[in-house]
């Protein structure tokens, strides 16, 4: 994919005045990447609505360029960072080359290695010419990312790729330049297009496809159940997972990147903190269900980060499940900051707690207060 240049948002909140001229990547399909930096600086002070223009770039013969909001685009997203792609207008103040069909993906860019994209966020298809702007909401909560590794030395960067689709563009002189891998949207598009599927998955009643050769290659549990055995087409029957959870799996297996819950809604994308936590828990169980390392430490982040006086119960039971002794600790260094441990869980929680944790921890938990 090609480079569509760099935006730079400065400390002062502002685009950097050396980044003001456009580039064009001279192809159907380029990234631009926006850097923030000095963020703690400018952490609260645009009001929720207000955001940061990134220079104009030019990917498939048309300009564009991207709204970045650090305190959410309205109040339904206040607390999170929004990010737009949108259609410039021309000198006439029309938008330009109607029908306009494209795609964007924003992701964050892991800024130790400069290689991977996370945190990858997708929409279908839109037509530019009837809505010339791709709202993300909820990229990500504030709280999470500053606890995230995509937040270093007070910076981070997010990555917007843009595919406009049916254009004819070669790029005379292109860019020498090794752009970061692009392998997990590849994967991604993969995973949605079903190109090349020969298994299929029944998740309550829901219907997946996928490549046994991927699953296998990053689970072993898959590579055991999908055996010889197993007739190619054939369809798998998968129990005790949410179909949203096992599509969240499956994300992970294909991007080995963090997915986000999927709603049907975009206005109720910042969706209940509850749900989202529910959701959490239920996606550690399933990372431990199928041996996937490095998502059980990456839902281990968000959890930690999401640990308050209403969630620790349920936390500390997924952690005693999903054999997470980090995440238990976290749990109980919460509690012994609270002077009562009623204070913290009701009784029923406790007998929860009682019956799915081994004694040890329970009796280390009941220890910390005088019941």
């Amino acid at each position: 994919m090609a480079f569509a240049g760099v935006s730079l948002v400065g400390g002062d909140g502002k685009l950097c005045t050396s980044t003001v001229s456009p580039i064009d990547c001279g192809a159907a399909s380029g990234y631009h990447l926006l850097v923030v930096e000095g963020y703690s600086r400018t952490r609260d002070t645009p009001p929720t609505g207000e955001y940061i223009r990134s220079r104009t770039f030019l990917v498939g013969g048309h300009r564009w360029y991207l709204k970045y909001y650090p305190n959410g685009c309205d109040s339904k997203c206040a607390g999170c960072i929004s990010v737009s792609l949108n259609l410039e207008d021309d000198a006439d103040g029309d938008k330009q080359a109607r029908p306009l069909n494209a795609r964007a993906t924003f992701s964050f860019i892991d800024q130790f290695q400069w290689l991977e994209s996370v945190d990858i966020h997708d929409r279908q298809i839109q037509d530019f010419s009837v809505d010339a702007e791709m709202l993300f909401g909820n990229l990500m909560k504030r709280e999470i990312m500053e606890r995230s590794a995509h937040l270093k030395d007070d910076s981070f960067v997010i990555r917007c790729d843009v595919v406009v689709v049916g254009a004819d563009i070669t790029a005379d002189g292109a860019d020498n330049q090794v752009p970061p891998t692009d392998m997990s949207i590849h994967f991604r598009n993969l995973l949605l297009t079903k190109e090349g599927a020969d298994v299929m998955f029944e998740v309550n009643g829901t219907m997946f496809t996928a490549h046994r050769c991927v699953l296998a290659a990053r689970s072993t549990v898959f590579k055991a159940q999908l055996s010889d055995s197993v007739l190619e087409g054939a369809t798998v029957k998968i129990t005790n997972i949410d179909a949203d959870v096992f599509d969240a799996l499956l994300c992970f297996i294909y991007t080995d990147t963090m997915p986000i819950p999927k709603t049907d809604n975009m206005e109720e994308e910042i969706g209940e903190e509850d749900e989202d936590i529910s959701w959490l828990l239920q996606l550690i169980e399933a990372a431990d269900r199928y041996e996937l390392l490095r998502l059980k430490l990456m839902c281990q982040e968000l959890l930690v980060a999401s640990i308050s006086l209403s969630t620790v119960a349920d936390i500390i039971v997924a952690a005693q499940r999903s054999r997470c002794s980090w995440l238990k600790e976290q749990c109980l260094e919460f509690i012994k900051s609270h002077t009562s441990l009623l204070k913290v869980f009701t009784g029923e929680e406790v007998q929860e707690m009682a019956g799915t944790c081994s004694p040890s921890i329970l009796n280390k938990l009941l220890s910390q207060f005088a019941l």
